[in-house]
């Protein structure tokens, strides 16, 4: 029929993401402390519009296209009761983009695009762990435009989408035992536990390398540190490093799954894609090796999640932290 739409992209989403929604003043490490918060074009026309004394402030706490942040990299706009004061008084629709979508991102690969949350955030993170079986996807239509392809593009996304879904399938297949699950994929065993590295201390070294996004990272890293020099009790040898045990396999498969289902498919565009599949486990390893050093002081249920957060918030979030892991895991 004339004007009726012939192709339609392709939606897909982890099997958590429909349930999150920001838990605002009940989250312990808000996104609006910590980070420079940008502003779009849109948002940024409609505050110079606002009336009154509020408006004026909105106008006062803008400066080069982002908001002037207060001591501690505190939004202007975060009360004490950490609510936004410009969703207060104006409305959900007033948020600038990265508010709005935030921990949220989207990739586009042609006619397909994928959705997820990034592990940044704590709601995310429970939410990831909060499912009893290995990782799914979902997928339907939507009426977005697509990105252009040439059929000889669109061949080699199909190709990588197919690996990763192979690997997908072979986690998420719990007929196989985990170890041999681990080895399909990742080509790891108990003979190497801190694989893709010889050791716990090359694997922190790399840690050590990159640039750390603020004070809570540096006391992780600080933690970390201690626990590979601390010596075991009786004979003065470095302590033996073991997984602290607080990932489930569950947890480990839905974990792997996610973060090759975030950054996998980007070696279509840049490249590298035995580091963004060797990525995956060296979060992991990092994460459950050193899950207590990570998450710092708080309650047993928040450790893991803890952990996961702040991990993600270190390597995930700085295009050149994640060019410097993939490029030395690729080797």
């Amino acid at each position: 029929m004339p004007g009726m739409k012939d192709f339609y992209m392709i939606l897909r989403k982890p099997d958590f993401y429909d349930q999150f929604k920001c838990i605002a003043s009940r989250c312990s490490d808000t996104c609006c402390i910590g980070w420079e918060i940008d502003i779009d074009e849109t948002s940024q026309q409609s505050y110079s519009t606002v009336s009154g004394a509020f408006g004026n402030r909105l106008r006062e706490n803008i400066v080069d296209g982002h908001f002037k942040l207060l001591p501690h990299d505190r939004c202007p706009f975060l009360d004490s009761s950490n609510l936004c004061e410009i969703y207060k008084h104006l409305g959900e629709g007033a948020l600038c983009d990265i508010c709005r979508e935030h921990p949220r991102f989207v990739e586009v690969y042609g006619d397909i695009m994928e959705r997820g949350l990034g592990l940044c955030c704590e709601e995310a993170v429970r939410l990831l762990f909060l499912g009893d079986k290995p990782l799914q996807f979902t997928a339907c239509e939507c009426d977005e435009p697509e990105d252009e392809l040439d059929d000889d593009d669109r061949e080699i996304r199909d190709q990588v989408l197919y690996e990763r879904e192979t690997m997908f399938n072979t986690l998420a297949d719990e007929n196989i035992p985990f170890a041999e699950r681990l080895f399909k994929v990742f080509g790891y065993s108990s003979t190497n536990p801190f694989a893709p590295f010889e050791s716990a201390e090359a694997m922190v070294s790399l840690l050590e390398k990159a640039e750390s996004y603020g004070p809570a990272w540096d006391a992780a890293l600080a933690r970390i540190q201690n626990r590979i020099k601390a010596p075991s009790k009786p004979n003065g040898r470095a302590a033996r490093i073991e997984d602290e045990g607080f990932f489930s396999e569950t947890d480990s498969t839905r974990l792997l799954s996610y973060l090759i289902y975030r950054h996998y498919a980007k070696c279509l565009f840049e490249g590298r894609e035995h580091g963004k599949r060797m990525f995956a486990l060296f979060f992991w390893n990092v994460a459950r090796f050193f899950t207590r050093e990570l998450a710092g002081d708080c309650p047993e249920e928040f450790v893991k999640i803890n952990a996961v957060k702040i991990l993600s918030k270190q390597l995930e979030y700085c295009e050149e932290i994640m060019e410097l892991v993939e490029i030395t895991l690729d080797e």
